[in-house]
This record gives C-alpha cells, structure tokens and sequence, in this order.
C-alpha cells in the first residue's frame, strides 16, 4: 500500500491501540497537521509513512492487525477540505512488532520527533 500526496489540508492521526486491555495513556493519539509543518519536518513525516504504510493493511482485511492481545499502530490520514474529490480518508493499521522505529518514535514524541 503507498501512502497518497499529502496536500496542506492533510491531518495524520497516529495512535497505538490494541491489546489485552485499554488504557488510554497507553495510546498516546498524536495529530500532525502537515500544513503547520517546515518542509523538512513535512519530508521526515512522507519518508515515515512510506517506510510504514507498505506494512500495514486497512481495517476489516482478513489479515489485518488487531486480533486477540495484538498490539498495533493506526495511521489515518484526513483531508480537511473535502471539496478535492481525489482524496479519501483513510486508514492503514500497522503491527507493533513491524512498525519501522521512526513510526514508534513519531507515535512517542509527537510532533517533536519531525525536527532533526
């Protein structure tokens, strides 16, 4: 799976879930809202993604993350302006154990993880 352009109006919603139990600290939902990004805090979130998305499946596919005490990381990707018809909502659900390091420690740090 690759990762769509990522225009301005793009939000990346990034969370860990799954388990045996919820609990809420433990999933730490991060938003990166690309627009307020400098171009190369934007390339370090693209290069992230494209290292993660090939590793992941959407939600509902029979071999999707998720079952039993598995834990994963969801990427959502949301358009805000809804007017470009080229661009769906979307979500990617990516194994913990094959989450690439840079997403665990975008998922860690937030936003402060895109600055070198």
């Amino acid at each position: 799976m690759q990762i769509p352009d990522l225009t301005d109006d793009a939000v990346v919603e990034l969370a860990r879930e799954g388990g045996v139990a919820f609990i809420p600290r433990l999933s730490g939902q991060r938003k990166i809202t690309l627009s307020t990004l400098t171009e190369t805090q934007r390339q370090r979130v693209v290069s992230i993604l494209e290292q993660a998305f090939p590793r992941g499946q959407p939600p509902g596919e029979p071999s999707s993350p998720g079952s039993g005490d598995q834990r994963y990381f969801r990427i959502q990707i949301i358009w805000t302006q809804h007017n470009q018809a080229q661009y769906a909502d979307m979500i990617v659900l990516v194994p913990e154990q094959e989450a690439p390091d840079s997403l665990v420690e975008l998922w860690q740090k937030g936003e402060g993880c895109v600055c070198d």
